[in-house]
Parts: C-alpha cells; sequence; structure tokens
C-alpha cells in the first residue's frame, strides 16, 4: 500500500507546476490553482480518503493532462509523477482512465524517465482499475507497452516485456473472479457467454492474437503489425502455465488453441527454426 501522503504530495507538485506554466502556459496554472482549491477544501488529512474526495470529479487530473500535452519535458515530467502518484492512491474517476491513457500515450517519445513511469502506471491501471479498462481501453494499455518495447533502450524495453507479460495475466486473473461470480460448471458451453461477458470476451480476443501474432498473421483485438515472436510465445506461455484451467474451462479459448496455435507449433517444427524459438515452441 502507498504510503506518500498524496495531498502534501500534489500540494507541493500543483505549486511547482503552476510556477513552471505561469508565463507561457497560464491554462496550467489556473487548472494548478482550483485543484489547489479543491485540496485545501478537503478536510480529511489520510491519502486513502483524500485520494476517495479526488476520484469523485474529472478536475484532480486537469492540469497534469494539460502539462503533458505541451510537449515540454520538465512540464512533463512533473504532470507524469503526478499522474503516478494519483492512479497508485486510486484517486482517478473511473470516468477520466480513458483520458488519461490517452495522455500517457501522447508523451511516451519524451524520454526515458517518463517512459519508465509510464510503464509503472499501466499494471495499476489494469489492476486497480479493472471496471474501467476492458475492450477498447484495455487495448490502449496494450498499445503503451508495445510502443515502449520497440524501444532501443535496454531498460525500457525489458520494463514494457515485463509489464506486457503481467498485464496478459491480469486479464486472465479477472476470468477467475468473474466465473466465480457466475458459478460456471466446468463442462458447460461457454461460448456464446464468453461473448458477452466482458473479462472473458478481453480474454479471448486476447488469446486469439497472440496466437495470430505467433503464425505472423494479421491482430483483431490490439492491431499491432510488428510484435518479437520470441516475446509472443512467452506471453502464450504465461498464459498456459498461470492460467490453463481458465482455458480448459472456456470453450472459445479452447478452440483458438486448436485452430490456431496447434497448428502453428505442428508446422513450426517441419521448418528450420531458430534455437530459441523451437524452445519456447516446445515449452507451450
Amino acid at each position: 500500500m502507498a504510503t506518500t501522503n498524496i495531498g502534501a504530495l500534489l500540494l507541493a507538485e500543483l505549486q511547482t507546476l503552476s510556477t513552471e506554466a505561469r508565463r507561457k502556459h497560464p491554462e496550467i496554472k489556473e487548472a494548478a490553482e482550483r485543484v489547489i482549491v479543491v485540496l485545501r477544501g478537503i478536510k480529511a488529512t489520510g491519502s486513502v480518503e483524500i485520494a476517495s474526495e479526488l476520484a469523485k470529479s474529472d478536475e484532480a487530473i486537469s492540469p497534469f493532462v494539460l502539462g503533458c500535452k505541451t510537449n515540454n519535458h520538465k512540464l512533463a515530467s512533473i504532470s507524469v509523477q503526478c499522474l503516478q502518484q494519483l492512479i497508485s492512491h486510486r484517486a482517478v474517476s473511473p470516468r477520466s482512465i480513458a483520458q488519461t491513457l490517452s495522455t500517457l500515450n501522447e508523451v511516451i517519445h519524451l524520454g526515458v524517465d517518463i517512459q519508465v513511469k509510464i510503464l509503472q502506471m499501466v499494471l495499476p491501471l489494469v489492476t486497480m482499475y479493472d471496471g474501467c479498462v476492458y475492450g477498447e481501453t484495455l487495448v490502449d494499455a496494450f498499445h503503451l507497452c508495445l510502443a515502449l518495447q520497440k524501444s532501443r533502450d535496454p531498460i525500457v524495453n525489458n520494463t514494457a516485456a515485463a509489464i506486457l507479460r503481467q498485464v496478459v495475466v491480469a486479464v486472465f486473473d479477472r476470468v477467475v473472479a468473474e466465473d466465480r461470480e457466475h458459478n460456471d460448471d466446468e463442462q458447460e458451453d461457454t461460448r456464446e457467454s464468453d461473448m458477452t461477458r466482458k473479462y472473458a470476451k478481453d480474454a479471448f480476443f486476447v488469446l486469439q492474437d497472440l496466437c495470430l501474432w505467433a503464425a505472423g498473421s494479421d491482430t483483431i483485438f490490439i492491431l499491432d503489425e510488428t510484435v518479437d515472436q520470441g516475446l509472443v510465445l512467452d506471453l502464450i506461455e504465461s498464459v498456459l502455465v498461470n492460467h490453463a484451467a481458465v482455458v480448459a474451462r472456456h470453450t472459445s479459448m479452447l478452440q483458438i488453441l486448436r485452430e490456431r496455435l496447434a497448428p502453428f507449433v505442428v508446422g513450426f517444427f517441419a521448418e528450420k527454426a531458430p534455437f530459441t524459438l523451437a524452445v519456447r515452441c516446445i515449452r507451450i
């Protein structure tokens, strides 16, 4: 659990942001001062209570969204740092999650320090705001990781790959809870419910895209053309290692493995494949 007092931290950062932006970006200064007024009006002193109050309004992220839009590294760095704190304290309004993801996508080119902070936000967004991050917003989260996984910086590249693995596993974690909620029978044909339950639907489309990527085919859900095949095989392995029971319980997911993954693996061994990829296929 985060221990930093969110109120004190935000007040200090908002004052810094206001000072830095006052000449060239008065709109940021005004937005920062509005949030300062809101913070000073919150009577609670604990981080949990302050975060709960902030999450009731879209206003809390406004100065930081504007700061990111300037493409100024200093303003964006302050803004991303504050967004990270808001997210980790559950202080972002559910209505603002899509905008937050969109804003992060706008600053991924501004430097390694900002890129690492962005990656540190992706998993909390998926796991702590899971009711908001599904469907298209989940795709946005994947796009952040995939874009940064292509970075030439080894720290960013490796961090992005690690976060991708955790996000994929988290997508299937949510299906476990959803299945429990619906008391699913393991012998039931779930093809219809897989397309109507939001978390099962996400997991199906993610698994389908992973299998399509592995085979070098066009994806349907995430729509990213260039993903390292070795990473994709690692992600598929993570799903099967951590959530074989979930896949086995969902008819549509089993069907994807039979129709997409199995033919790829069989055909893969008929060719002269690189050793590292062959090892991954053997594990799968």
